[in-house]
């Protein structure tokens, strides 16, 4: 793995300005509560910039009536025409005006957990040489029912030797540090989605250490409205040729283990119909386990044959 040489002169303090960053695109019905969320943390000392890609459905709106209520806590950016890369792109706009030590993350159909910032906040100040930090997360539905649950590696060395198979970072749990030279765009907008597979993977082969809370501190909404579920064999392409830039570029080592896994992956992509390419590109996502996918797939051969 190659070591970044960057030196990070880390002040500490009582209590860091934190931005929240929340792209949203039609949130509809969870936008409210993904916004009261952040604005009843116990942690404080945050902005909360919103950036709304051109919604259709009345989101603007909402991000208008609060923005009136918090016109100190709440920042705003209203793009005209939908940018059409996914949340990301609209993030970089948001992290160009951040002014906080540190950026948090968020998703409009995600709750987070009313301390998230706090515990967050506490982790990076005592361990200055993580620049980002996750969680672990609740999964609901459209309904704000509990249907399982997503858990992800802890440590940095395993967090590193997992994203070869799966994105090991929860991306609307993540908060980092603000170190990123200002002139320059946080995400790196390679490719139609998965651009944040892309920017923490190529991160941390360069240095930049991660590390995972294991409490959970946001409910992970899966609904048939997510982006997750819009051109899934395409995003499944994407992490496949993130894995091989990575493998080939920045000296990333897989096991034999993951080059076996990318490669069933890949074969199964073309070979399997769309409701259990579906669950596997899930499993990539490591929002649920191999095992998971193996009664579809039974009750499939079964018919096949």
């Amino acid at each position: 793995m190659k070591t970044n040489n960057l030196k990070l002169k880390i002040k500490k303090d009582a209590k860091p300005l934190v931005s929240v960053v929340m792209p949203v695109f039609n949130a509809g019905e969870f936008l409210t509560e993904a916004i009261e969320s952040i604005l009843h943390q116990t942690y404080k000392n945050f902005e909360f910039i919103i950036v709304d890609d051109c919604s259709t459905d009345g989101s603007w709106n909402v991000i208008k009536s609060y923005k009136k209520k918090h016109p100190t806590k709440i920042k705003t950016i209203r793009l005209k025409k939908n940018l059409n890369r996914g949340g990301d792109s609209c993030a970089n706009l948001a992290i160009k005006r951040a002014k906080g030590k540190y950026i948090a993350r968020m998703d409009a159909d995600d709750i987070a957990v009313i301390d998230r910032l706090e515990k967050q906040v506490k982790f990076l100040e005592e361990n200055p040489d993580i620049f980002l930090v996750g969680s672990s997360a609740h999964v609901i539905n459209a309904k704000n029912i509990i249907i399982g649950e997503k858990l992800e590696p802890q440590n940095h060395k395993d967090i590193y030797k997992s994203y070869a198979r799966f994105h090991p970072v929860i991306h609307p749990t993540s908060m980092f540090r603000r170190l990123i030279d200002k002139k320059k765009f946080f995400y790196q907008i390679s490719y139609s989605a998965n651009n944040d597979y892309h920017t923490f993977f190529k991160l941390i082969c360069t240095g930049f250490k991660f590390a995972n809370l294991e409490e959970k501190l946001i409910y992970y909404r899966i609904h048939s409205g997510n982006d997750t579920f819009i051109n899934i064999k395409d995003k499944f392409m994407n992490t496949l040729k993130i894995r091989l830039k990575m493998f080939l570029r920045y000296n990333y080592k897989p096991s034999l283990k993951d080059v076996f896994t990318s490669l069933v992956q890949s074969i199964l992509l073309f070979l399997l119909p769309e409701r259990i390419t579906k669950d596997l590109y899930l499993i990539s996502k490591g929002i649920i386990k191999f095992k998971d996918l193996m009664v579809p797939l039974q009750r499939l051969i079964s018919f096949s044959v």
